[in-house]
């Protein structure tokens, strides 16, 4: 059983609970890996290499990710909980949610903390809004925190660059606090390098080129998600992903493709033709609810949700 690394971003599409399944497919040894579209960097973190180029054009993700590994976890912490304490919300991880329980009106136990930290997060996220240095360390900080008590712990924002997301039901507790901790003594120990650029940039290319395993983990275009509500991934970010993914074959370059096939009655019908014309080039595995892996001859028609990996031709591997 492997002992995984949660990263601290709870990103939309996280992989933490499918590595076990998806790491098989890597190669055994690697120098150099990408992880493109890393979100949360849940991937990469936990791969046994000896470089990672973690990519997303997603500047607040990237931007969090390389302040996390500049902080030490003590100082870090008590500089969390002063801008907590200073806007009023609640502080799990001190009191225990019981606490704070007790002196909401809301007894629903499904609306958690939300109650209580209402007035505060808003203070917060107007305070965090008006900062004109988003890349300093209170913004950083501030940040964070909002995505810890906002709706689903996501990162989310307008087209004004304001974070837009309303009260959640949790807060600063002990399992992010955990997070947290093992998140910063992981990252130390990795040579890492952040990029924030489109995967279809010049300079994302260039990684790719001298990369030996590059691992994508795109948005999916026939689901929702917040990356998808402004349409940002389109059927050409679509067709742009799958000539790059022809590139990668023609240079014979290692790697794993996630992405979702089908879902309910929407076809992703980009990526499909893409695999029936490559069949001879790829390996495809269907990934069901439990997570077991099938051969792409027996796939199960009845599931709602087709989510696959696509690999390198594996037999080629030398």
């Amino acid at each position: 059983m492997h002992c995984f690394v949660k990263t601290p971003l709870n990103y939309t599409g996280n992989k933490f609970r499918l590595l076990e399944q998806i790491q098989p497919f890597f190669p055994e040894k690697i120098n150099v890996m990408v992880d493109l579209f890393c979100g949360g960097a849940t991937v990469g973190l936990n791969t046994n290499c000896k470089e990672v180029y973690f990519i997303d054009n997603d500047i607040n993700v990237i931007g969090l990710l390389k302040f996390f590994q500049t902080q030490h976890f003590d100082e870090l912490l008590i500089e969390l909980q002063e801008i907590i304490s200073e806007f009023g919300l609640s502080n799990s991880f001190k009191n225990g949610f019981k606490y704070y329980k007790e002196r909401i009106l809301d007894k629903n136990f499904n609306n958690g903390l939300k109650e209580y930290n209402k007035s505060g997060f808003y203070k917060l996220r107007d305070n965090y809004n008006q900062l004109k240095n988003k890349t300093s360390k209170e913004a950083f900080l501030k940040l964070y925190i909002l995505l810890l008590y906002g709706f689903n712990n996501d990162l989310r924002f307008n087209s004004k660059g304001e974070f837009n997301l309303p009260v959640g039901k949790t807060d600063f507790n002990k399992t992010n606090v955990i997070k947290l901790k093992t998140y910063l003594e992981k990252i130390k120990t990795i040579n890492a390098h952040y990029i924030c650029a489109d995967f279809n940039s010049d300079k994302v290319l260039k990684i790719l080129n001298k990369a030996d395993f590059i691992y994508l983990d795109p948005p999916y275009l026939i689901t929702n998600a917040t990356y998808n509500e402004s349409n940002k991934w389109s059927n050409e970010s679509e067709h742009k992903l799958l000539n790059l993914m022809d590139n990668l074959i023609q240079n014979n370059k290692k790697f794993v493709l996630s992405n979702v096939l089908q879902k309910k009655n929407k076809m992703n019908e980009p990526l499909y033709y893409w695999t029936e014309k490559n069949k001879e080039k790829i390996d495809i595995y269907h990934m069901h609810y439990s997570y077991s892996c099938a051969s792409y001859n027996k796939k199960n028609r009845e599931f709602k949700e087709d989510e696959i990996i696509v690999t390198w031709k594996r037999k080629n591997e030398n």
